[in-house]
Formats: structure tokens, C-alpha cells, sequence
């Protein structure tokens, strides 16, 4: 076959890449409704993405709720879904075959395909790219006159037509190139872990093609616009994929418009203004008309780019607009930015790992668990040599060398993709350079890193979500995707210029075969790694009793993407698919640091999360978990706990689950049996009381932390107007109150007693109460003591869990609106920063405190006589000194020496260390009045003192404290910076 039709030379594509796919995930294709690519010894990432398919659907279409949030994880907090690895894309695309078939079969489809189309869309990337090659084998037709025919020929050795020949060496470099992109290790690897969001990479080069087609002069500009609309559609499906992903689309879009601005110029240059030269621009209405180098036309041209990538950018928002509004509304209001560097260093690429296979590589790879085994031992201890993470990056020997081949031979055609490989290859490699898991290195006794721009990065706003450097290899892989191509493409053209292929017309197809063959062997991760998908028959049972009570499984433990409280299995979390009923634990991204905080303050999860990680638990916590074991299965309607055995090869939960098991047994109300066990599993009922519809709550009281959810101090047991209460510290504060036995033809009345933050000038509080979602009036909350009631209909009140919310007028800060001053005693001079004094026998210390309350040491901290000088404009130390009075006579000469070099007006604190009075001449007691303070040898003998005072002052007018045990002085403003609302006393329920 010499000829074959546009539609078969797609088909034929796609087809070999269908084939591919398949054969490189062996054995996936066997059990395509019953497991799922991902390793269980890692993190069961890939249970996630499962489940989100699940979930979008139960909230968005059997629910009529917002899918980006959910109560049935992190139970009874519930969590937003936001600032989430959700693959938007993966689910919208999973849905129907998820309803048609069954979750893993969806999934396993929904990946497969995004492999396809990765190869595909590559494929026809490098295929317009070599297209446009001023080559041998373009010419024999180029120079055909525009809108003739191109003429047959049937010698097998003279193509037809740039690609329509099954020998094409357009067609078979470019299938290389599809090839690298789509079966590059870095794919597989984030497969392996479960890292779907990262392996549905398929529409970045789609978005490239249309990037270059809407900067291509060759195409009219109604051309460029419908491109300009297609890319903006492949960038929205990238983004709603992964954000990471289209921030690199966004970069490579960047380097794009830079390298062609450069080729423009570049060919205005030599064609040359005195010479009337006319140059090609962007928005030309045929492949042959050229524009003249006049300022109109260059401006003219400009505009259509910029209105081109304008509606690029408009498709783009407008068709992830439902979930970028809310990502970028949370990104930038919410309280859960990325912690410091988010672990990056561990997840950046070795630079060693470029070079080095992936563990999955059935010849060149190892064990998994052992290597991911040694990946945990790495974290613990930094000393140890190797990769800090499984290695992700492996840029493929034969692939390398075919990508330098590539950018050698087309230096001038290729600079986009070249710096594009270089720009995102130096990215993988983090912030600091590593080489075999070393980042510090020593220069001749001088231990030094290496920085890299990576480093950068991580200073600009929405761009430093990107905590895991590796993840710039999307677009790595990509450029040396292309480089590859265009490598092929020149091998095979220089085949045929050395007369190998006159010879033998089918040489250069199997010779791109060949190296096609070599790139895939050397990216090999086979047998593809696959978790078990099937769901015990257990929750068959769970899902068919009614009510919506929680299930608690272990192990439990709640993870996001900055820490884990417990040995969280996010499998459970899938299982929850079939049963759909609230859990205990869960995985998420980001959150706000109260949701781990609130279970962290719960004895109960101190105690079973440190017995499943296997460390020591003090007897006072075990003692507390045990007692309100009952209460919390009651609150959280708890009816079922299911014990799961441990994985092997995944500590801890390995090595401690039978002190897990054991702890929960002899501490949870379970029935004495478990009604179903199988593979290991054992399922208990819990006992539940019959309890009733009355409850009281004091918030003041020890062990309430289970009942508060968020909008609360963070104190346990407080006493605001000298009352046991507590304050509630935002607009909206949540309570948990268990009921049963609830009548709903019964009124029922919610009674809070409260005393609202009054201020002068402050608004009058009124609290809104909002019971399980319905809201209710709000009401006046006058100053002191006040019992606010409201009726509240038994239909609003649930058999289980109730979640109340109050809503409150306004909050304040008393720093903000109750400040105070810090006058430095009767000096006038207020001191520009808060400072805490005291001195006592075995220390004299100066704290002070910028406006986020964050402290530094201001004292010299030596025995004798501590000044510190501040910078009277912003409290910065100017100066700090110590003078030994204890010991020696002279240190009081220093000391007058000292002061009296101090400028006028200055701020000056003091404090002593120890017995200062005993070498304290009477010039140094001068010295130190003239700061303002009152001091005389007879008050100061064997006493300690502090004081705050300003160079040049009365005497008498500084600030001071002389105390025989210890002088404490503070000047500050108002510490409290907590928002406050009201103090709540007590909240109670009842006909």
C-alpha cells in the first residue's frame, strides 16, 4: 500500500497506539472491572480518583449539591473540594461508563484513552511541525504551483505527498515522537502511584498544536481564530484535569511567543529595511502573502495576535469558569496556602535519575516496596544516600540521544522545543540541586547546595502551588517528544541521501520502528502495577440499613497533602462507594489547619493514632480516650467498625495493627462477636444506647473539644466574664449535638446562652442559628449574660448527628478596637513595638513582639546590667549590651559609657541579671536616670529591676519595676488578636 487516505493514516495512528497502550499495561486489559494501575504499598492515590467519580456523580446528580464539597469524609467536619486534585476531566469522562459498567472499568477506560490520545495528539503535533521542513522530501512537492494536484507516481520510492506513504518518514518520526510522550516512564510512574491527574496529560499537545497554528503566517486569520478557540477549549480540558498543568501551559505559552518574537525580528533584520524587504507575520490570509515592514502593518499584526490569544484565553475561562472561580476565590481567601516548601525537595528529580531506568523496568528496575521501603527510611534519615523519592524522571538513553540528534540537525526549527525541554527539565530538579539523594556537598571543607530556579518559583504568588517539581515533566517529556521526531526524521532523510532506501523502500519504515521499539523498551514498566478494586461484601449490608450513621474503619488516620494524623488507607475511602455513609478519616489536598487540628485535640484519636504508628502512649491519654470512648460513638452515630488486616509491605499499620485492633476492642462499645468476617476483615456492631432528644452542653467544661466544630477558641477550658465558657472567634461557629428518639410532630427549642464582645463604638451582636442546614431569625444579643431561644420544628432535627451553626454580627479583634497604648511611663513617648521585662536571679530577658505577635530576643542576656537600644521609628535593636555589675566595678564605668552614647529620644529597656546591685556604682545609677528612671542604691541593693525609659527624660518619668524576687514589666498593646464574636456559656436542646 504506497497511498493511504487521511482517515486511514489516523486510524492507523491511533490504532498502533490502542495496541500499544494496551501491551504496555499488561495486565491491566485482564481485569479492567477488578483492578486499577497503582502500587498498594504506596499511598492508594489512585482509590481517590476512584472514588472521586463516585462522588461527583452522588453529589452533582443524585443529590442536586455541589460536588466540591463533601460530608461524608472527615465526618463530621465535612471538607471542601476545592483546592483539590479532583481530574475534573477523568470524571466528566468516567461518568457514563461508571453507570454503564462499574467504577474501576470507567476509570481503567477513561486512562487508557488519555494514553491514546497522548501518542495521538503528539503524532499529529510533530506531524504538522515536520510538514512545514524545508526538506528533500517536501520539495519534490512544494514546488508544485498552488492548486494543481499533486501527481501520482506508483515507484515505490517517491512519495507522494509529505505523508501519504506508508513509508513517510513524516508519519513514522512522528509516531516516535507520539510514542515518547505517551509511553515515557515519568507516565507510567505516575500511574504506579496513583497519581491519575498526572497521567491525563493528553491535551497538552493538542493546546501546542493550536499554540503554533495561531502563530503560524501561513494561515488566514479566520483559521487562527478557530484555532485560537480549539486551544483555549484543550487548555481548559488540561486545567480541569490538573491546575499545575495549565500554569505549564501558561509557561509554555510564554516561551513560545518569546522564541517567535525572536524569529520575527530576526527576519526583519535580514531582509532588510533600506531594501524594502517584506516579511511574513502572524494573520496573513494566504501561505504566500507577505506583509510590508511598516509600522501600520506591524501594529495591525500585533493585534491579531494579542485578540487571538484573547479569545484563546476567554474559551479557556469560560469553560473552566464552574471550577475555577472557586479555586481561585479559595486560593487566595482561604487559610491553607502551601505550608514552607511542601516536601519539594523529596519530590524533586535526582539529577542522577535522568539517567537511571525506573524501579518498575522489569530488567533494569528493582523491588517496589523495597525501593519505596527505602524511600520512608531516606525521610527519617537524611544521611542516607540514594533517591529521595521514587525516581519519576527517567529521560531514556536512546531517547536522549535521538532528542540531541533532533536539536543538532534543526537547531534553527526546533529552539522552542529545546527551551522548552531545557526550561521545564532544570524545574524537575527542585529547588536544590541532588545527585544520588546528596544536596550538600563539600567544597575543599566548605559545605555548600546548589541552588536552582526552581527556588524562584516559589515565591510567586498561585505559581508556588506547584510543590512537586518532578510534575514539570509533563512538559519535559514533551519537548524531548518533538526533539525525537525531528532526530527520526533526520536519520531517516539521511538514509535516503546515502541511496539506503532506493535499495530497499521499506528500510526507513523499519528502521523508525527500530528506534520506536528501543525508546519504548527503554521506558518499560511491566507488569504494569495494579491495586485490587473489588469491595468486600460487607458493605452490602452497611448500605442497606437506612439513616445516615458514620462507619469507622481501621486503620484510620486523615491525610492531606502536607501531613497524616494516623495510618490513613484511602481504599476505605473508595469503599465507601458502595455504602455511602459517612466515615471517620479521609484524603484530601489542602485544608484548613483546623480540620486535622480538631481530631488531634480528641484523646481518643491521640491514643489510636500513636498505637497504629507504634509509639508509646502516656497512661493519662489512654486513661481519657477509654472514657469517652461510649460518648464519641454515641455523638458521631457510629454503628459499625470494621477492622481491616494490615498490607505487607506498607508500615506501620504492619507491624502495630493487632495493638490497633486490641486497643479498639477493649475500649469501643462493640458487640462480643463480629457478624462478618472474610480475607481477614472483621466487621462489629456497636451498641448503641437508646438516648433521647434532650441535650446539654457546657463549653466551658473539659473534653467538649469532640462537640465544637470550627469558628471556636482554640482553648479547651476558658472563663470569659468569669463565667466557664468560651469564645466563639469567627462569623459562623459550629456545634455537633447528638439526638435520638426525635418526634417530629414535637416542637423542640434550641436555648444558647451567650454575652457578646462589646466595644465602644461597637454595633449591636445579633446571632443567627442555623440547625442542619435550615436557618432560622436571627435575634439581638444585648450586652452581659443574655438565654437566646429559638423553636425549631422535630422535622428539622435529625436521629444521629445535628449540626447547629451560629452566625454573628461581627467579630473584632480587641488588639484592633480595644488597642491600648504603650506609653513608656510618663516620658510621652510611646514605645514602638510591645515589650516584655524581666529580671530575676537567673536571667534578665527582653522579649519583644512585632505586630503578628512574632517574638525575638532583645537582651544581651549577660549577668549584671542588660540596655537595649530601639530604633524609635519601628522598634528595630540598635544597639544591645551587657555589663557584668556582679563581678567587677569596672563594668559600671562601661556602663556610663554606654549610655551616654545613646542619642537623645531614644527608646532604652533594662533589665538585670542576677545580683546587679552589687558592683552598681552611683555614676552608673545616674547614668541609667537619665532615661528617665528613679533609682537609688539603697532601693536596688540586692534586688532586680526593670525599666523602659528614653535618653533625656525627667528622672522619675521612666517606666520601672524593683521587686526582691522578681520585676516583671510589660508595655504593650492589647496581645489579644483573637477575632472575637460572643462568649458561649451553654447550649441546650429540648421540648
Amino acid at each position: 500500500m504506497s497511498w493511504f487516505s487521511g482517515a486511514r493514516r489516523h486510524l492507523l495512528a491511533l490504532g498502533l497506539y490502542s495496541l500499544l497502550t494496551v501491551l504496555l499495561t499488561w495486565p491491566l486489559i485482564l481485569h479492567l472491572t477488578t483492578h486499577v494501575p497503582g502500587v498498594p504499598q504506596w499511598a492508594f492515590d489512585e482509590s481517590t480518583f476512584v472514588w472521586n467519580i463516585w462522588y461527583f456523580q452522588h453529589a452533582l446528580i443524585d443529590n442536586l449539591q455541589s460536588p466540591l464539597h463533601s460530608e461524608l469524609i472527615w465526618f463530621p467536619l465535612g471538607i471542601d473540594l476545592i483546592l483539590y486534585t479532583y481530574n475534573f476531566y477523568h470524571v466528566l469522562a468516567a461518568m457514563p461508563l461508571a453507570l454503564a459498567v462499574n467504577l474501576p472499568f470507567a476509570s481503567n477506560v477513561t486512562l487508557l484513552a488519555s494514553t491514546v490520545l497522548s501518542g495521538y495528539g503528539t503524532w499529529l503535533l510533530v506531524s504538522y511541525l515536520l510538514m512545514k521542513l524545508s526538506d528533500w522530501e517536501i520539495r519534490d512537492w512544494r514546488s508544485i504551483p498552488q492548486g494543481d494536484s499533486i501527481p501520482k507516481s506508483h515507484h515505490p520510492s517517491i512519495p507522494q505527498s509529505p505523508v501519504s506513504s506508508l513509508q513517510s518518514p513524516i508519519f513514522w518520526s512522528a509516531f516516535a515522537a507520539g510514542a515518547v510522550y505517551a509511553f515515557a516512564s515519568n507516565r507510567a510512574v505516575y500511574a504506579a502511584l496513583g497519581h491519575y491527574d498526572m497521567v491525563t496529560t493528553q491535551w497538552i499537545p493538542f493546546y501546542a498544536l493550536a499554540l503554533l497554528r495561531i502563530v503560524d503566517p501561513q494561515l488566514s486569520l479566520v483559521r487562527q481564530r478557530r484555532w485560537a478557540i480549539l486551544g483555549g477549549l484543550f487548555f481548559a480540558l488540561t486545567g480541569l484535569a490538573e491546575m499545575i498543568s495549565a500554569l505549564f501551559l501558561a509557561m509554555f505559552t510564554v516561551i513560545v511567543l518569546l522564541v517567535k518574537a525572536r524569529d520575527w525580528e530576526r527576519k526583519r533584520l535580514e531582509m532588510g529595511d533600506s531594501q524594502g524587504g517584506r516579511v511574513e507575520t502572524p494573520g496573513s490570509q494566504s501561505h504566500n502573502l507577505t506583509i510590508p515592514k511598516s509600522r501600520k502593518s506591524a501594529i495591525s499584526n500585533l493585534q491579531s495576535l494579542i485578540s487571538n490569544l484573547l479569545l484563546l484565553a476567554l474559551t479557556a475561562f469560560l469553560v473552566w469558569s464552574p471550577a475555577l472561580i472557586p479555586i481561585l476565590r479559595t486560593f487566595f481567601t482561604a487559610d491553607y496556602d502551601l505550608q514552607g516548601w511542601g516536601d519539594a525537595l523529596m519530590l524533586s528529580t535526582d539529577l542522577l535519575g535522568w539517567f537511571t531506568a525506573t524501579v518498575f523496568h522489569p530488567l533494569f528496575g528493582g523491588d517496589v516496596v523495597q525501593a519505596m521501603r527505602l524511600v520512608q527510611q531516606r525521610a527519617a534519615n537524611p544521611e542516607l544516600s540514594g533517591f529521595r523519592d521514587i525516581n519519576t524522571v527517567f529521560l531514556g538513553w536512546m531517547t536522549l540521544a535521538l532528542a540531541l540528534v533532533g536539536s543538532a540537525a534543526y537547531w534553527r526549527k526546533v529552539r522552542i522545543w529545546v527551551w522548552t525541554s531545557l526550561i521545564f527539565g532544570v524545574l524537575t530538579l527542585g529547588p536544590l540541586l541532588q545527585i544520588n539523594g546528596r544536596y550538600r556537598f563539600d567544597l575543599d571543607g566548605l559545605e555548600t547546595t546548589v541552588p536552582l530556579p526552581f527556588a524562584l518559583l516559589h515565591f510567586i504568588p498561585v505559581i508556588k502551588a506547584n510543590r512537586a517539581p518532578n510534575r514539570n515533566s509533563v512538559l519535559l517529556m514533551l519537548g524531548l517528544a518533538v526533539l525525537v521526531g525531528y532526530g527520526v526524521y533526520w536519520l531517516l532523510g539521511w538514509l535516503r541521501r546515502n541511496r539506503a532506501t532506493g535499495r530497499v523502500g521499506w528500510l526507513r519504515p523499519i528502521v523508525a520502528t527500530t528506534l520506536t521499539a528501543a525508546i519504548l523498551f527503554e521506558h518499560l514498566a511491566l507488569p504494569f502495577p495494579l491495586s485490587d478494586a473489588r469491595i468486600p461484601a460487607v458493605y452490602d449490608q452497611i448500605a442497606a440499613e437506612p439513616g445516615d450513621f458514620s462507619v469507622l474503619q481501621l486503620p484510620l488516620g486523615w491525610r492531606n497533602s502536607f501531613g497524616v494524623f494516623g495510618p490513613e488507607q484511602t481504599l476505605l475511602q473508595y469503599y465507601q462507594s458502595a455504602h455511602g455513609k459517612p466515615m471517620l478519616g479521609g484524603n484530601i489536598s489542602r485544608a484548613p489547619a483546623f480540620k486535622m487540628e480538631y481530631f488531634q485535640r480528641i484523646p481518643y484519636f491521640q491514643a489510636l493514632a500513636e498505637i497504629q504508628f507504634g509509639r508509646p502512649v502516656p497512661a493519662e491519654v489512654i486513661e481519657a480516650a477509654a472514657a469517652q470512648a461510649s460518648d464519641l460513638m454515641y455523638l458521631y452515630d457510629t454503628r459499625y467498625v470494621l477492622l481491616y488486616p494490615p498490607i505487607p509491605g506498607r508500615p506501620p499499620y504492619t507491624d502495630t495493627w493487632q495493638d490497633a485492633w486490641d486497643f479498639v476492642k477493649r475500649t469501643l462499645p462493640l458487640e462480643a462477636t463480629p457478624f462478618w468476617t472474610q480475607d481477614g476483615i472483621e466487621a462489629y456492631r456497636v451498641l448503641q444506647p437508646a438516648g433521647g432528644d434532650q441535650f446539654y452542653l457546657n463549653l466551658g467544661e473539659p473534653g467538649v473539644y469532640p462537640y465544637r466544630g470550627e469558628g471556636w477558641d482554640a482553648a479547651e477550658v476558658d472563663a470569659p466574664y468569669e463565667v466557664s465558657a468560651i469564645w466563639a472567634t469567627d462569623r459562623r461557629s459550629r456545634l455537633f449535638a447528638p439526638l435520638r428518639q426525635v418526634d417530629p410532630d414535637a416542637m423542640y427549642s434550641v436555648q444558647v446562652r451567650a454575652h457578646p464582645f462589646v466595644y465602644p463604638g461597637s454595633a449591636p451582636q445579633t446571632v443567627r442559628l442555623t440547625v442542619n442546614g435550615a436557618t432560622l431569625d436571627a435575634q439581638q444579643l444585648p450586652d452581659g449574660w443574655q438565654t437566646l431561644t429559638w423553636n425549631v420544628p422535630g422535622t428539622l432535627l435529625n436521629n444521629g448527628l445535628n449540626r447547629l451553626e451560629l452566625a454573628w454580627a461581627y467579630n473584632a479583634a480587641p488588639r484592633q478596637v480595644i488597642p491600648g497604648d504603650r506609653a513608656i511611663g510618663a516620658t510621652g513617648v510611646q514605645l514602638p513595638i510591645d515589650a516584655d521585662l524581666k529580671a530575676f536571679a537567673d536571667g534578665g530577658f527582653i522579649a519583644l513582639f512585632d505586630e503578628d505577635g512574632v517574638q525575638s530576643d532583645g537582651s544581651a542576656g549577660r549577668r549584671g546590667v542588660n540596655l537595649t537600644v530601639l530604633d524609635p521609628r519601628n522598634g528595630d535593636v540598635l544597639e544591645k549590651a551587657g555589663f557584668d555589675t556582679t563581678a567587677s566595678a569596672a563594668e559600671s564605668e562601661r556602663l556610663v559609657e554606654f549610655v551616654n552614647g545613646i542619642a537623645a529620644g531614644a527608646p532604652v529597656l533594662v533589665v538585670t541579671y542576677g545580683d546587679a546591685s552589687a558592683y552598681l556604682s552611683d555614676d552608673a545609677l545616674a547614668a541609667l536616670n537619665s532615661l528617665g528612671a528613679a533609682l537609688n542604691a539603697e532601693d536596688v541593693r540586692g534586688k532586680y529591676f526593670a525599666l523602659a525609659g528614653v535618653k533625656g527624660a525627667a528622672a522619675g518619668t521612666a517606666a520601672q519595676v524593683i521587686d526582691a524576687s522578681e520585676a516583671f514589666l510589660r508595655i504593650s498593646l492589647n496581645r489579644d488578636r483573637r477575632p472575637l464574636a460572643a462568649a458561649v456559656d451553654w447550649v441546650q436542646i429540648g421540648r
